[in-house]
């Protein structure tokens, strides 16, 4: 029987937990639900001798709606727990789609545990291409203050870059007559086994049925999840129509890369990841 022997530091704010990190640094690890670190330990790997819990920093389990200017938007602290995303009646309402995509991570006692933060951490969760979708921000302490930055932009110069996850910020959709979104989650089992490939979208088309604004992420896997803006860029402004349809499933084909592993090719993602837009396009069509 494995006997956890890191000791646990309990800080009650960002600036202690920091202070602590930056005393034991590779020594340690930031801990916020712990659902990743126990699934590594039973798989054998050890954990670092300092854990940095953030469970008593209450500033990180706010969720506050707010207004600011013309600008409206949620903004939600990174160790909110993932049942309580998926279940807050302000996400229901208004970002539905992340409500949708957390149902399908791993088991409900895990979505007890996991925070929306962790996930995010991680860099290949599955709340990522629906927060991708919803063109979420994330809030980051780097030691000396609070920053915001696009989430696409943040996962991929993260890994550069020493800091604390906050929170993570949705804003209010632009205005249009029709928006549909969408969140699609292939995985080899349940729902809860970890995702093949992962595809999430958020479409608005005006009176005549032309896209006005589009977002589209892909993931799945070992695969960092991204956005499809090339993809993005060819919609836009566009009415859906065959023609277009196939011009999109070549581009996504062009635009995605996903690795392969012992249990699907890189090929297989991509086509599905394509014949899930596909499909929710053509659901559109006309």
């Amino acid at each position: 029987m494995r006997v956890l022997a890191a000791k646990v530091w309990t800080p009650t704010d960002i600036e202690e937990a920091w202070s602590l990190r930056k005393k034991f640094h590779l020594e340690s690890c930031f801990v916020a639900g712990g659902t990743l670190l126990q699934t590594q330990w039973e798989k054998g790997v050890s954990y670092p001798p300092q854990l940095i819990s953030l469970e008593k920093v209450e500033e990180l389990e706010r969720m506050n709606y707010k207004t600011e200017g013309a600008k409206r938007f949620l903004q939600i602290g990174s160790m909110t727990k993932l049942a309580t995303c998926r279940n807050h009646p302000v996400i229901k309402e208004k970002w539905s789609l992340l409500s949708t995509a957390i149902q399908q991570i791993a088991a409900p006692a895990i979505r007890n545990l996991g925070t929306i933060g962790g996930n995010v951490v991680y860099g290949f969760g599955d709340a990522i291409p629906a927060l991708l979708a919803l063109d979420a921000e994330v809030s980051y302490f780097d030691g000396k203050t609070i920053k915001i930055e696009k989430l696409d932009h943040w996962l991929n110069t993260r890994q550069n870059n020493e800091v604390l996850l906050t929170g993570v910020i949705l804003p209010e959709y632009r205005h249009s007559s029709f928006v549909t979104q969408f969140y699609k989650k292939v995985g080899r089992r349940e729902a809860f086994s970890g995702s093949v490939v992962t595809v999430s979208g958020v479409i608005g088309q005006n009176d005549a049925g032309i896209i006005d604004f589009v977002r589209l992420a892909v993931g799945g896997g070992d695969n960092r999840p991204q956005r499809l803006k090339e993809t993005e860029q060819l919609l836009i402004g566009q009415m859906i129509k065959p023609l277009l349809l196939k011009n999109v499933y070549d581009t996504i084909l062009n635009e995605f890369h996903p690795i392969s592993d012992v249990f699907y090719s890189g090929d297989y993602r991509r086509w599905t990841a394509a014949n899930i837009v596909i499909s929710e396009l053509s659901r559109l069509e006309g």
